[in-house]
């Protein structure tokens, strides 16, 4: 009973930490990205103010010169936290494979969450 308990608790705590650090790694490469391509392609203009702009104010907010810079910059970021996002994905697949394969008991479970589960 208490190794269930104690995997019941292990999951939460994983899925917890584990989604708050991608969270954060997720918005940093997209953030980096943005400011790298920014940067490169159109140095007049401050990134800060277009990562505070938001994607549905792009059209308002910039010239229509602009626009089209700021959204590859935009798809630029994307597709870095797509590329990091499917490496997460990959990586905890092949880390799934070696754990143990075992039927969970759904009455011991239910006794350890005491009766919430």
């Amino acid at each position: 009973m208490l190794t269930d308990l104690y995997v019941l608790t292990l999951c939460t705590v994983f899925v917890t930490i584990g989604g708050a650090f991608f969270i954060s790694a997720a918005q940093s490469a997209f953030n980096n990205q943005v400011i790298r391509e920014l940067a490169r392609r159109l140095p007049e203009i401050d990134p800060a103010v277009v990562l505070a702009t938001g994607a549905t104010q792009i059209r308002h907010n910039f010239s229509a010169s602009q626009v089209p810079i700021v959204l590859d910059a935009y798809m630029v970021g994307l597709k870095a936290v797509f590329a990091l996002m499917i490496a997460a994905y990959g990586i905890s697949t092949i880390i799934s494979v070696f754990g143990s394969w075992e039927r969970l008991d759904e009455k011991k479970l239910k006794a350890a969450a005491g009766g919430a589960a």
